[in-house]
Order: C-alpha cells, then sequence, then structure tokens
C-alpha cells in the first residue's frame, strides 16, 4: 500500500477505536500492531518486544516518576495550601487578587510536577473553596484555574518536554531552558487578561478590603511562600547549572519536599502512602501510552509515511509560514479529540522530519508544540483541565469553564504567532547559557 493510504488507514481505525470508547494508549497499540501486520505479515512481530524494550528503557524516562512523585509528595504535606495563602494575603489589596494569585499559583507548582492535569487539580483543591466563599465568579474562577494548570507542561520540569526529547533525540536541559522565559511570559500575559477581565466585569469579583494586611501577616504570608519557592529554585537550579541531570533533579526535589514535610509536621505515612499510590498510577498510564505509541510511530516509520510526508512538503513548495499556519489546524483539531502526550506520539514522527527541512529549529518547535497540547488541555471535548477542575467544583457547568477558559487560548495562539515571529523568545535562553 502506499504511504497516503496506510496515512488514511492509521487516521481512520484510530479515531475509529477512539469514537467506540476505546482507551487512548489500547488505540495507539492496536493501530500500530495492525499497521505492521498489513505490512509485513506475522514477520516482524516478534520485533514488537524490541520496540517496547528500547521505548521503555531509557534512563531519562526515570525524571517522568521522580517529578511525579515530587508533586504528589508537596500536595501530600500541605505545601501547596500554605503558599496559596501567603499569595492570597500579599495580593489582597488588588482587585481580583486571588485570580491572580491562581495564575502565580499554578505557575510556581508547574515549576515542580511537569503536568498540566496536576496542577490545575491540586491549586484548584486549595484556591475554589476560598474563591467562592469570597464571591468570584466562577467563569473567572475556572477559567483562570483551568488555564494556569496547563503552565505545568511549558515551565520547567515538562514531562512532554521529557518524551519529546527522548522521540527526537534532542537535549533534555535544553528543551526545559527553553521553555522558561515562554512560560513566564504566559504567566505576565493571563495575568494580563485577569486585568483586563476584572475592568470590564468588576461585578464578579469582591471589592478590595479597606484595610491592608499588618505586618505579622505580610511576615507570615512570606513564610508560607518561602519554602515551595526556595524547592523550586534548588531543584531547577541544580539542573541549569549542571550540578544533577534531569532524573536527578526529580529525585533531588522528592527529597527536599520529604524534607519540608517533614519540617511542617504534616508528613504521616498514610500521606506518603497516598502520594506513592498516585505517583504509581500516573507513571503507569503515561508510560503505557509511551510504549503503545512508539510501536505507532515504528509503524509510520516503516509505512514511509514520515518520509513521504516530507517530501510531500518540500515538492508542493510550502512556505514555513504556510506550514505553521497547516499545523496549527492540525493540533487544534487534533487536540479536541486526543489527549496531548499521545497527539505527540501520533504527530512528531510524521511531521518531524518535514519540521527539519524547513528550516525549523527542533527546540524551538518543543516549545511551540507544548504550547498546542496546553492549547488542547482547554479545547472541548476532550480537554482534560476543563474536566478536572470541573472535578474539583462539581456545581459548575462544563459550559461555564469553557466560557471562562475561551479567552486563555486566544491568548495562546496570539502567544504563538510571536513565537513564530521571533523565534528567540524561546532560543535566546538556552543559547545564551552555552
Amino acid at each position: 500500500m502506499s504511504w497516503e493510504a496506510m496515512l488514511a488507514l492509521y487516521l481512520a481505525m484510530l479515531f475509529g477505536l477512539i469514537a467506540i470508547g476505546c482507551p487512548i494508549g489500547v488505540a495507539l497499540g492496536i493501530t500500530g500492531l495492525t499497521g505492521i501486520f498489513i505490512n509485513h505479515g506475522t514477520a516482524l512481530l516478534p520485533t514488537v518486544g524490541d520496540i517496547l524494550w528500547n521505548s521503555g528503557n531509557s534512563f531519562i524516562l526515570v525524571a517522568i516518576p521522580m517529578f511525579i512523585l515530587m508533586g504528589e509528595v508537596i500536595l501530600q504535606t500541605g505545601l501547596s495550601r500554605r503558599f496559596y495563602q501567603g499569595l492570597s494575603t500579599l495580593l489582597s489589596r488588588a482587585k481580583g487578587g486571588l485570580a491572580y494569585a491562581n495564575i502565580l499559583g499554578c505557575g510556581m507548582f508547574s515549576a515542580i510536577c511537569g503536568s498540566s492535569v496536576a496542577a490545575a487539580l491540586t491549586m484548584g483543591q486549595v484556591a475554589v473553596p476560598e474563591l467562592d466563599r469570597r464571591g468570584y465568579n466562577p467563569k473567572l474562577t475556572t477559567g483562570s484555574l483551568a488555564a494556569g494548570g496547563t503552565l505545568g507542561i511549558l515551565i520547567p520540569p515538562s514531562i512532554p518536554m521529557i518524551i519529546y526529547a527522548v522521540t527526537v533525540q534532542e537535549s533534555v536541559i535544553d528543551l526545559f531552558i527553553a521553555g522558561l522565559v515562554p512560560g513566564l511570559i504566559l504567566i505576565l500575559l493571563f495575568c494580563i487578561w485577569v486585568f483586563i477581565y476584572t475592568r470590564l466585569h468588576p461585578d464578579h469579583v469582591p471589592a478590595v478590603p479597606a484595610e491592608r494586611p499588618d505586618a505579622a501577616a505580610v511576615r507570615q504570608a512570606l513564610v508560607d511562600c518561602v519554602p515551595l519557592m526556595a524547592l523550586v529554585l534548588a531543584t531547577i537550579g541544580s539542573l541549569y547549572f549542571g550540578l544533577v541531570t534531569p532524573t536527578e533533579a526529580g529525585a533531588f526535589g522528592t527529597l527536599l519536599a520529604l524534607l519540608i514535610g517533614v519540617g511542617y509536621r504534616e508528613l504521616r505515612w498514610k500521606n506518603i502512602k497516598a502520594a506513592l499510590l498516585r505517583a504509581a498510577q500516573m507513571t503507569t498510564i503515561i508510560f503505557y501510552i509511551i510504549v503503545t505509541g512508539s510501536i505507532l510511530a515504528f509503524a509510520i516509520v516503516d509505512a514511509g509515511i514520515a518520509r513521504g510526508v516530507s517530501n510531500a512538503v518540500v515538492d508542493a513548495g510550502l512556505s514555513p509560514l504556510t506550514f505553521f499556519l497547516l499545523i496549527t489546524v492540525i493540533y487544534i483539531v487534533l487536540g479536541m479529540f486526543i489527549e496531548g502526550v499521545a497527539m505527540m506520539l501520533l504527530t512528531v514522527p510524521i511531521l518531524y522530519p518535514a519540521i527539519v527541512a524547513l528550516g525549523f529549529d527542533p527546540v524551538w518547535f518543543g516549545v511551540v508544540l507544548v504550547i498546542f497540547i496546553e492549547i488542547a488541555a482547554l479545547t472541548p471535548p476532550m480537554g482534560l483541565n476543563l474536566v478536572a477542575i470541573q472535578s474539583v467544583t462539581q456545581k459548575t457547568p462544563l459550559a461555564t469553564i469553557i466560557s471562562g477558559s475561551f479567552p486563555y487560548v486566544i491568548v495562546m495562539l496570539l502567544f504563538l504567532i510571536a513565537l513564530y515571529a521571533f523565534p528567540q523568545i524561546a532560543l535566546w535562553l538556552p543559547q545564551t547559557m552555552k
């Protein structure tokens, strides 16, 4: 069969399996195995074991469970709750201060957990009751939390960046450093939207308290904020300055989180057990998608689809801008139906050769791809962050959460245009540090 026919078959089978309720990891594996069988019969089926071993036998992937466990330990020790309370006090004099705290809190927690859903859920559990009690509009509350949670995969450490680096053989540290400036800019842009929203809808936020927090309250707020900030600086700083590898950084951060939990006297055996269980569950899901996605990636390359797409793009004479707009549409559509990591594992083997052929920087594209995954997390019907926030605030209709999140999608699309026009936004820091 031609590569065009195989591509159509893979897409039809994948979306067909998803449509009948098949889990995404299973759908990826079945589609890949079917493609291998069509092209080679049973001759290559013994190599599936080698594919599974090679995809999972990467030392850098050990960073994934380490960063997940660090985030879970922080959640169990109450460190995220203390940090949010401190931010709330420091921002109490700003109109809509807790909405800013949502964005900043998610951004800070993102520098630890590496997962957008985990960031949204963690901050949502802490923030939603407080915002409801103070009378914030649900649209502002849920939108800021869902959008803030997406920062979990852009601000390093980032689980999708680790998987992308392993897939295309790029430096994880370069990708982490490249995501830092775009992540900080997105935090600023999200805060700017909150500022605009609170001015357009002043009735959606409570009035600013007449009294300023006293000195004791400010000191306590700083004490609540410092441990998490110190943990982030110690973990990420040790990585950036070459003191530890990404895998070691995750283990080092987990150890520091445990020590902080002991210091707060909130770490009990039941908390450790819950953190280990949650980390094991999330790691299993992610690795299952990785290994089944690797089977499909092998089938895509074996069928000549990656080479065919690359040659077709070059022969068509598409400009880099036209190609960028094309993949933007592709990722927006795919993001409506496929989870972010699975979407990446499906598309990168197909598109990456064309991306390189058109002169795009692989590290830059890694940052762009993560932002596409962020958009997917806010795009119904699949939007995982939307579902995560609804699970925290069950009284809020999903339509309200979608409406509150939509402006942040527009912000990210505009930022993608800026990244295309000025790729140094992502590349300047890693190039400078080298």
